[in-house]
């Protein structure tokens, strides 16, 4: 039993700040959604590649934060903002709603990680043991 002012292991991963190159994650996609457009649209055929390429980044981005840091509304919110930027510069009005999408499918992507960082380990069948 621990004392209520005493903090776990658990509760100090929780509240842990981003170190290393986890505090540049939500600056480097923003920076993505901003630049990769100017880039993509000249040699893009279609419009649906950026609209992979927009929902990709948002799934990846999540998956790696949920993984290696924890689910936060951190990551979304930059990811929508760096959206809603490169919508003022490169796309039309109606792709709003993007913004939201990519919010909601980084969140979902880093929840799920997180998940999966919190299954314990298999028990391996074989032994360990040399003879």
């Amino acid at each position: 039993m621990t004392d209520p002012g005493e903090h776990t292991d658990e509760q100090s991963e929780d509240t842990a700040d981003r170190e290393g190159w986890l505090k540049a994650l939500p600056y480097a996609v923003f920076a993505l959604y901003v630049i990769a457009p100017a880039l993509l649209i000249p040699v893009a055929g279609t419009p649906w590649l950026l609209v992979g390429f927009i929902f990709a980044v948002a799934a990846i981005a999540g998956l790696v934060d949920g993984y290696c840091f924890r689910p936060s509304w951190t990551l979304p919110l930059s990811a929508a903002g760096g959206f809603w930027v490169a919508k003022i510069l490169y796309f039309n009005n109606g792709t709003f709603i993007y913004a939201l999408g990519v919010a909601v499918v980084s969140a979902l992507c880093a929840w799920l990680m997180s998940l999966v960082r919190k299954q314990p380990a298999p028990v391996s069948s074989t032994s360990s043991a040399q003879v």
